[in-house]
């Protein structure tokens, strides 16, 4: 869905695209009418708890890369968001390593690349004191977003588990004129079964740009979704009905 977009890298856009999301609360305001979601699983046993690293600024000389942003990751490896200095089909990446006395870095692992994204911005998953394996969702867009390219992050490098075509819809008012904005939804993921790779969405709404049943470019309410990773591709359940494949149906239910 994203492969088709236009080349371009717009560094001022890029960031906005990554982060102009606010931080999300965990449901939305409940009334009469609709009451309030149970939302304690989001934070349960098994559950996946966003992780919060500090942006850093860059930290090694590369002369091939031109790096967007850093992440220190506590454990004495970085990951930035990078493509090569000079443009190539393949654009960003994300890069995980290592800083060498030298101020040079040591690539432990590279993601697959963003071609025509202007944006590959992550946002980590993980068990709160385990170091050794995080979810990824690295937005894609240019202005606006386009979904998320879901990854694995472990000690064998970055794993592609398959791309989330939704976004967070933000209407804005301008003078005379009104739209939609789509922003990037991963800081409204709520990993609740890390075992089984489920997860739901925090707020009100959720923009799908497909939703697997021929449904495309439309609000829903947030709390009719649920999602699984299911083999390398995003399985969705709308109203507790699968829209695409059903191979692990007794599992979100």
């Amino acid at each position: 869905m994203y492969a088709s977009r236009t080349v371009l890298l717009g560094w001022t856009a890029l960031l906005i695209v990554g982060c102009t999301s606010p931080a999300p609360t965990d449901g939305y305001q409940p009334n009469a009418d609709k009451p309030a979601r149970d939302t304690s699983h989001w934070h349960g046993p098994d559950a996946l708890e966003q992780i919060h690293f500090p942006q850093v600024a860059d930290n090694i000389q590369h002369d091939t890369l031109a790096i967007q942003t850093t992440f220190d990751l506590g454990d004495g490896t970085f990951v930035m968001v990078a493509a090569n200095a000079e443009e190539t089909f393949e654009g960003l990446r994300l890069y995980r390593y290592e800083l060498l006395p030298d101020s040079n870095a040591k690539i432990i692992a590279a993601s697959a690349p963003a071609y025509d994204s202007w944006t590959m911005f992550p946002t980590f998953f993980g068990k709160p004191g385990d170091s050794t394996s995080y979810v990824v969702l690295a937005n894609f867009g240019e202005k606006q977003s386009w979904g998320q390219k879901v990854m694995r992050l472990d000690k064998s490098g970055f794993s592609d588990l398959g791309f989330l075509e939704a976004a967070r819809p933000v209407r804005v008012v301008e003078t005379d004129t009104a739209y939609l904005k789509r922003e990037s939804i991963a800081p409204y993921v709520r990993w609740t079964h890390a075992d089984l790779s489920a997860f739901e969405f925090a707020g009100d709404s959720v923009y799908l740009y497909d939703d697997g049943k021929g449904g495309q470019d439309y609000v829903i309410a947030a709390d009719r979704l649920k999602c699984q990773q299911n083999g390398n591709a995003i399985q969705l359940w709308i109203d507790g009905a699968a829209t695409a494949k059903a191979d692990s149906a007794a599992a979100v239910q």
